[in-house]
């Protein structure tokens, strides 16, 4: 199944940059609408979903440029210790010293330049599967576009948002358009892949190292995302000694030398979330559930009979090396639901396999087409375009959706223009570890406009998120103590749109000092 000269030509390396190209372009429409239909009222964000995590990222990459090498909390006032965890945008920042360049632009640059890597690493390992240029390049695009039935869902009406219209880790395609470390970690999760396929092929130790060094990056940005790559390589060698019936020396080594290159860091990370005493806190905030499993079947829909055919037929024909995608998708979908605060974030890039498995069950069907006369390759090509289409349906439509979506410019994405001048005085007149009181879509902006700590700003960064929206609120009320504000490592409070929705009669106390006002926005020094 795996084919003998694994290498990208240079035709196949060109065509696969036009597609990736295209691919890109395609996932920046909603952005490039969003930012054409600012207008002098409104400001965009900066994305079309998600703008809570984009503004952490984007957080991040200015403590990076304000020279920070380590992770701390920008949403929370909570005395911290800064960690050597979720380094992907710290690192952005710190390359970006050199450049001084926008932190969003900075953003979208590695979306792009990383959405390269990972669709080149994409098609690279069904270059390693598929023999054939057909199951090559359908595998690739069912990987990329593949996803499930939520148009239909919308279509009848369903009381839940469909999973494929929200659950950004598990679509390739939705991960691309989203956040560059997805697609930094998509792209070592397939190299990995890769090297450890070629290593059962050659036995050659370079790749051994390859895997590892994959492996301890993606720990520094993703700690759980290698799990599933270390099950698929470990069911590969396992499943090959079985067909073998006999166990691999060389192969047993190398599965526990690459544990054990894991383990300084898995410690390191567990004892971090579990034990310190806010990481913990934050882990416990930082619950992703899953849904009902209905929800999956829904959100895969076609993929998961496709997958099943294709495992069926990898079982005949024993292949180890497709049915490890099997158990990838077994067991990624058993740690959805197991115990565990994380539980979806599992599933970061599982249209993969389900890609895989899929191609390789619809293979025999298209390669049955052949043998008769009727079918000639335009015909088969055209069939497969209609394949691709079918399971692709909601990324298709996802697409125009969210720029439609965009034009009518929805609070949750556009803020108030006012809001621009006051974070330009604010990144003049503070330090950069000055803490801001707002309300917390304020604080959001502030984090990302200005790289500034805030009290209150995330609902998983924010230590005790629940009981500080309370606070704001009650503060802005004027129902909290005159001296509440200095119990706080707080600097500056803002009185801004956002806050006049939750107090339109704010009366600063004695302990304030105005230092910035515009029509719509009030600075105050807290003396």
């Amino acid at each position: 199944m795996t084919t003998t000269n694994p290498s990208l030509t240079k035709k196949e390396l060109l065509l696969v940059i036009i597609a990736s190209t295209l691919i890109l372009a395609w996932t920046s429409i909603p952005n490039w609408v969003g930012y054409n239909v600012q207008n002098d009222q409104l400001a965009f964000r900066g994305t079309f979903f998600d703008p809570t995590d984009y503004s952490v990222h984007i957080a991040m990459i200015q403590a990076g440029m304000q020279g920070e090498w380590a992770y701390t909390f920008r949403f929370t006032t909570e005395p911290q210790q800064a960690a050597y965890i979720r380094m992907f945008y710290i690192v952005l920042g710190e390359i970006n010293r050199l450049f001084r360049a926008n932190p969003e632009l900075v953003f979208q640059v590695a979306r792009w330049l990383w959405g390269y890597a990972a669709l080149v690493s994409i098609f690279a390992l069904t270059r390693r599967i598929f023999e054939s240029r057909r199951g090559q390049w359908l595998a690739f695009f069912l990987i990329v576009f593949g996803t499930g039935l939520g148009w239909l869902q919308v279509i009848l009406n369903a009381s839940t948002t469909p999973t494929d219209f929200w659950l950004i880790d598990a679509y390739v395609l939705f991960s691309l358009a989203m956040f560059p470390h997805f697609a930094f970690t998509l792209a070592l999760m397939c190299v990995a892949l890769i090297a450890y396929f070629d290593y059962l092929r050659s036995a050659r130790w370079e790749k051994i190292v390859v895997v590892i060094i994959s492996a301890i990056l993606v720990q520094f940005v993703n700690p759980i995302a290698f799990i599933l790559v270390d099950i698929t390589i470990t069911a590969a060698a396992f499943l090959n000694w079985i067909q073998k019936s006999k166990i691999n020396r060389a192969e047993f080594v190398s599965l526990a030398v690459i544990a054990t290159a894991q383990v300084p860091l898995f410690l390191y990370n567990f004892i971090l979330l579990s034990r310190d005493p806010i990481w913990s806190q934050f882990t416990a905030q930082n619950t992703t559930p899953s849904p009902p499993f209905i929800d999956y079947l829904w959100g895969f829909g076609l993929l998961w009979i496709l997958a099943i055919i294709g495992a069926v037929r990898a079982f005949r024909k024993k292949s180890s090396l497709l049915l490890s995608f099997a158990i990838w998708i077994i067991l990624a979908f058993i740690l959805a639901y197991m115990p565990f605060a994380i539980q979806r974030r599992f599933l970061l890039g599982i249209t993969i396999p389900f890609g895989v498995l899929s191609t390789y069950g619809l293979l025999e069907f298209f390669e049955s087409l052949s043998t008769k006369s009727f079918w000639r390759p335009s015909r088969i090509a055209v069939a497969m375009t209609f394949v691709i289409i079918a399971l692709s349906m909601t990324s298709i439509f996802q697409v125009p959706a969210f720029s439609f979506y965009l034009m009518s410019r929805p609070e949750k994405y556009f803020y108030p223009r006012t809001l621009n001048a006051a974070f330009e005085w604010i990144d003049t007149h503070t330090a950069p570890n000055d803490f801001i009181l707002s309300d917390d879509q304020t604080g959001q902006l502030v984090a990302q406009k200005t790289g500034r700590r805030v009290y209150l700003g995330h609902l998983m960064e924010t230590i005790n998120y629940t009981a500080k929206v309370t606070e704001v609120k009650s503060y802005y009320q004027d129902e909290l103590p005159t001296n509440w504000v200095s119990q706080y490592p707080i600097s500056w409070v803002i009185y801004g749109p956002y806050e006049k929705q939750i107090a339109p009669d704010f009366q600063p106390n004695p302990d304030l000092e105005l230092v910035y006002q515009s029509d719509d926005v009030q600075i105050y020094k807290v003396k």
